[in-house]
């Protein structure tokens, strides 16, 4: 009995394993289809005041729904929103039928996935900036007379079902992009733990730079090495689940700052996995040009996504204007990324010895042919 279950769970695992892809893609579709539900509620609030005595005579909370009919024939069309929410979840369902074909993109697909989850997570922030358009679209007018005088204003703006249900299907996608990856070894884990470890301690020497504010320091340089050894998901995952959290917590900023500081900030070294097999080929026995080259070009990538990240952050938690934002965040992230590159490019010939002598994803390679 115990054997036929066994068999039972290895062929469904096998089966999910094979057509992770197609189900990645079909959460996909239902997230979009679920914007088509009640997505976002506005709270309108109403306040009648005399005005003889100014006291305020009744408040009245008007609560409004929209979809995503409802977004596009209102004023909210300017606002871009929902625009990127529905590109990523579209490029994320794209990216997992495109891997049937180069398995990277899955990969990819989980990380845009987890790019939608944030802008499910942070749109009411994004429309609560738009406070006249919500006026606009629930039809309060404020009118004043002898007797009384009426002000309404926005007073909350959350999610509704559609989106809780889209937040699931997103959330979804991106556990079963991690399927064929999710195999770890205990030195695969203990090494990781180890690079983390040693980030976070990097994290606590900083040099204060520019005059704008900010610090540069050496933490993402571990990070990179895990990506470069262990592939783009194990990078996502040491970089931005697991030290992405430690230090969101640790740095006293508050969660709010969470999707795009630290989960796209640091989980940006997943990039430099992409590139594992052009760095670290079988053929490379020291420094080379093309290995350094593609070192450069990663690392320059998966910066820029983190300053990308560190922007929309700053725009969203903090108020900044986008040109505010493109200055604070212009001098200690792109050294920070810069002097881990150089560092990692120092250190590559190393790095080549040590994947050579110590191979991190041997048994996995074994276990999938």
């Amino acid at each position: 009995m115990n054997n036929e279950r066994s068999s039972f769970w290895l062929k469904f695992n096998n089966v999910l394993r094979n057509y992770a892809w197609l189900i990645a893609f079909s959460l996909g579709i239902f997230a979009i289809l679920f914007l088509l539900l009640p997505i976002i509620n506005y709270e309108i609030r109403e306040e009648i005041y005399s005005a003889a005595t100014g006291e305020r005579i009744s408040k009245i909370d008007y609560v409004y729904q929209m979809n995503l009919i409802s977004y596009f024939t209102t004023e909210f069309k300017l606002n871009f929103t929902m625009y990127i929410t529905i590109s990523l979840i579209f490029i994320a369902s794209l990216l997992a039928i495109l891997s049937k074909f180069k398995k990277e993109l899955f990969t990819i697909s989980g990380v845009v996935y987890l790019l939608s989850v944030c802008m499910f997570i942070l749109v009411k922030e994004f429309f609560r900036s738009g406070e006249n358009a919500v006026m606009d679209y629930a039809k309060v007018i404020a009118q004043e007379s002898a007797e009384q005088t009426v002000s309404a204003s926005l007073h909350d703006v959350s999610l509704s079902w559609g989106s809780a249900l889209g937040i699931a299907m997103c959330t979804m996608g991106f556990a079963i992009t991690t399927l064929p990856h999710s195999r770890y070894t205990t030195k695969q884990i203990a090494e990781e733990g180890v690079f983390i470890a040693l980030a976070f301690v990097l994290n606590f020497i900083k040099i204060p730079i520019g005059p704008t504010g900010g610090s540069i320091n050496f933490q993402m340089l571990p990070l990179m090495i895990i990506a470069l050894r262990h592939g783009p998901a194990h990078g996502f995952v040491a970089g931005g689940l697991v030290y992405g959290l430690l230090t969101c917590l640790t740095d006293g900023y508050g969660f709010a700052c969470y999707p795009f500081d630290y989960l796209i900030g640091f989980g940006s070294v997943a990039v430099m996995g992409l590139f594992q097999k052009f760095i670290f080929s079988e053929n490379q026995r020291t420094y080379n040009f093309k290995g350094l080259a593609f070192i450069f070009l990663s690392g320059t990538i998966a910066t820029s996504i983190r300053y990308i990240g560190s922007n929309t952050s700053s725009m969203v938690v903090y108020g900044y204007t986008l040109q505010a934002a493109l200055i604070y965040n212009a001098f200690y992230i792109p050294l920070s990324g810069l002097i881990s590159i150089i560092a990692l490019m120092l250190l590559y010939a190393p790095l080549i010895q040590i994947n050579r002598q110590f191979p991190a994803n041997r048994q996995i390679r074994k276990a999938e042919e």
